[in-house]
């Protein structure tokens, strides 16, 4: 391919073969930023870098701050390119003593007080030197880190490593678009297309199993059901039998003028 033909932006059922949507991307946040959205793969936080499938992250900088929220805390990293990385990470939520113990009941001495979950960031502070990684996603238009583990870089001799990682992957991977031969794609979708076929297959034979049992073995449940309805079908049938003889006795009364 060169530089002048337009990128090949390949199916999801592709992306296996790709050298980088199941590997930890080691990137600087301005190349995180600048990974390009494509219609399609929004749900599956999947970006780009040219026709590059880039789901999995991992840089190192510097935590310029910490916001709590409730359920989430938020790292703000510098690693020094021009611009930070809002990185997010779950953590225990509170527990409220009301509803532990339930709505409307007091406290009492036997009650036990439910211990916190510990927090397993607590020694990650502003002024930190830090490895994050994670998946890339969007929250409110700017990408974000999802963590999937942070832990602190206690030496310089790690971030020059880290340094020539990020180096070496641009080199070898990113300078250049991910190109598959025609055979391959057709491989990729023959094989996709088998894989939804039995998936489709497994379905019905699940979906038609449970018929098959609900209508052999019905439940009691079904039974109770069954007898109810057949109950007020016969209290309709008389209704009707009723109203219809009522309102012919009326109308033969009209007709009379009585």
């Amino acid at each position: 391919m060169t530089s002048a033909e337009p990128l090949v932006y390949y199916p999801a059922y592709c992306f296996y073969l790709s050298p980088t949507i199941n590997r930890w991307c080691p990137l600087r946040a301005t190349d995180i930023h600048g990974l390009e959205c494509r219609p399609g793969f929004e749900a599956d936080d999947v970006f780009f870098s040219l026709n590059h499938p880039i789901r999995w992250v991992r840089i190192v900088g510097v935590v310029v701050a910490i916001d709590e929220f409730y359920g989430h805390r938020v790292y703000t990293v510098d690693d020094s390119t021009g611009r930070c990385i809002e990185c997010s990470k779950d953590i225990p939520k509170p527990i409220d003593s009301g509803q532990q113990d339930g709505a409307g009941s007091e406290p009492t001495k036997d009650t036990p007080t439910p211990a916190p979950e510990p927090d397993p960031l607590s020694d990650i502070d502003v002024g930190m030197t830090v490895e994050v990684k994670g998946s890339t996603k969007l929250f409110r238009g700017q990408k974000q880190i999802k963590i999937q583990k942070l832990q602190r870089i206690r030496s310089t001799n790690q971030e020059v490593q880290f340094w020539n990682k990020i180096r070496d992957f641009r080199e070898e991977v990113l300078g250049r678009p991910w190109v598959l031969e025609k055979k391959e794609i057709r491989r990729c979708k023959k094989q996709h297309m088998a894989d939804v076929d039995a998936e489709e297959k497994k379905r019905k034979k699940r979906k038609e199993n449970g018929y098959t049992l609900e209508k052999t073995i019905p439940s009691r449940e079904q039974m109770t059901k069954d007898g109810d309805t057949k109950n007020k079908l016969a209290k309709q049938q008389a209704m009707i039998k009723s109203g219809a003889r009522q309102s012919y006795s009326e109308g033969q009364y009209d007709a009379l003028g009585l």
